[in-house]
Parts: C-alpha cells; structure tokens; sequence
C-alpha cells in the first residue's frame, strides 16, 4: 500500500525522470517495464504517459500494464509547435491521438507546452502571439468535447519558457479553456518564484509539476548560455528538496489553497547518466520527502 497522507492530493512520477523525453536519443531509454516497476517501487500513485508510443498506445494494453503495478495514469505532456503555423496541424492531430487514450483511461486533463525553439528562431512577433492563443482555444474546445480540460506549461528553451511568456498568454486566453500545469523547476529555471504564481494565478492553476532546480548550475546556464540540453546534462534539476524551488513551501500552498488533484514529481535527465544517483534512488529521494511533507 502507498502511503498518501493528503486525501484530495495524489503524487505521480513520470518516465522522463528515467532519461525518457521527447526529441532525444530512444535507444538509451529504459525498457516500460523497468520504469513502471520503478516508479511503483518508489511508491508513487500514478504515471504520466510519456512520449506518445512508449508505454502502449492502446487503452486496453495500457490499462493493464498500469494495473500490475497498482498504478494510474494521471495525463501527458504533449509540446507542440505552436508559433510555426505549418507544423501546427499535424502537432495537433497528434495530440488528439494521446486524447483520445487518455479518455479512455479517464484521465481529466492534458499538459501542452511549446515544442524547442531552433537557436535561430526570432523571438514571435504579436501576432504570432495572437494567433497561438487562439489555435491553443481552438484546441482546448475540441477537448473539451472529450471531457479533457488544457493546461499549458512553461518549457525552458521553447517561445513559451518564462514567466513573463506565461502572464502573457494567459492575458490572451480565456481561464475557463485554458488553465495552467505549474511546472515549478521550469518556473524557476528562469528565475521566477513558483509560489508567486500560486498566488497570482489561483485556480488557474489546475495541474502541478513539481521539480527542483540547482541554483548553481542554473547560474551557469544564465552565464554560460547553456541550451536546455546541456543545462539537463550538467544537472539542473535535482531531487526534490535538494534545489532552491521551495518545494517545501509550494507543497504548503497548495494545501492551504485547497487543491485537489495530482502533482507529477519529475527530474528531467538525460542518459546515460554520467555520476550520482540511479533514477530509482531520485525517485525515492523525492517520495521520501514529499512524505515528510504530508503528501
């Protein structure tokens, strides 16, 4: 049995914390197996699904794959180019393809970020920006039809990575649609206070990712002018409780906000891994201090 103190909130991992994330190198990816009986054996809740095609993409294989290891899925995290009008279509066609197995597996909501800018990508003009918002409304009514609400994410090294780009498209968009996956180590990978946005946004706020930040490695990364990559590499994000995130304090807002819902721990990293833990030994740091903090 999982301990989980916190009734209304529920603490899932995700298999990017085992070096599984879109756009890099899938022969190093461990098998799903591995990373289901992992995540489960550090006694979390739930999973999120992954790039699109790694854990089984039909709802009935997926389903039972999670329920051996007593696990649920709680969403997935889809980027998609959303400032590029002519990758746009396919993006969202593929996005409705994780919709509609995360509908059957009853998840509520789904997470969209901004896919990676190229190093040559200008910054968006304004009405880039506008039409963005509305292709992000367009997309959220179709989903809406599911029974799936949106929630956007801040993704460091994309057109939509700070937290100036965040109160900016949530200026553009309507809260009812589009509402917001707080991922509090890319919040604070740009030098934003995570529980500012807690504050600000409210319940806009309808999703949580937490992570940690290395408060030195993110000073080289302002520095040095690492790409997302190399920051990941160079170990930007750590176990939770370990970084300078205040996931002690986040986690109190939350309780004190009242909200209900699941939190996904995450360390991004990529492999193979080159010094310190095991991805298991992360994963177990991180339960291990959420648990101290009641949840």
């Amino acid at each position: 049995m999982k301990p989980t103190n916190h009734p209304a909130i529920r603490v899932a991992s995700a298999p990017v914390s085992w070096g599984v994330m879109e756009e890099t190198d899938s022969t190093v990816w461990p098998s799903p197996g591995i990373v289901l009986g992992e995540i489960a054996a550090a006694g979390y809740d739930g999973t999120e699904l992954g790039p699109y095609g790694y854990y089984p993409n039909e709802a009935t294989a997926l389903s039972e794959r999670l329920n051996q290891h007593r696990l649920t899925l709680a969403s997935a995290f889809v980027p998609l180019h959303w400032f590029q009008p002519e990758r746009l279509p396919a993006d969202i066609e593929g996005l409705m393809r994780v919709a509609q197995l995360l509908r059957a597996l009853d998840c509520g909501y789904v997470v969209v970020a901004d896919a990676m800018a190229l190093p040559d990508d200008s910054a968006p003009s304004d009405s880039a920006w506008r039409s963005a918002a509305a292709a992000l409304e367009g997309v959220a009514r179709r989903l809406e039809i599911l029974g799936l609400r949106v929630v956007f994410h801040l993704e460091a090294g994309s057109h939509l990575a700070t937290p100036d780009d965040e109160a900016r498209l949530c200026a553009l968009t309507d809260p009812r649609l589009i509402g917001i996956c707080l991922d509090t180590g890319h919040y604070a990978y740009s030098f934003g206070n995570p529980r500012d946005a807690i504050r600000h946004y409210g319940n806009r706020v309808r999703y949580i990712h937490l992570k940690d930040v290395d408060p030195v490695v993110r000073e080289r990364v302002a520095t040095e002018g690492f790409d997302f990559y190399t920051a990941v590499r160079a170990g930007v994000f750590t176990p939770l409780g370990c970084g300078c995130a205040d996931i002690a304090g986040i986690v109190a807002d939350l309780k004190t906000s009242g909200y209900a819902g699941w939190v996904v721990a995450e360390q991004d990293i990529l492999l193979p891994l080159d010094k310190g833990r095991t991805s298991l030994e992360n994963a177990r740091k991180s339960r291990a201090f959420l648990q101290e903090l009641g949840i």
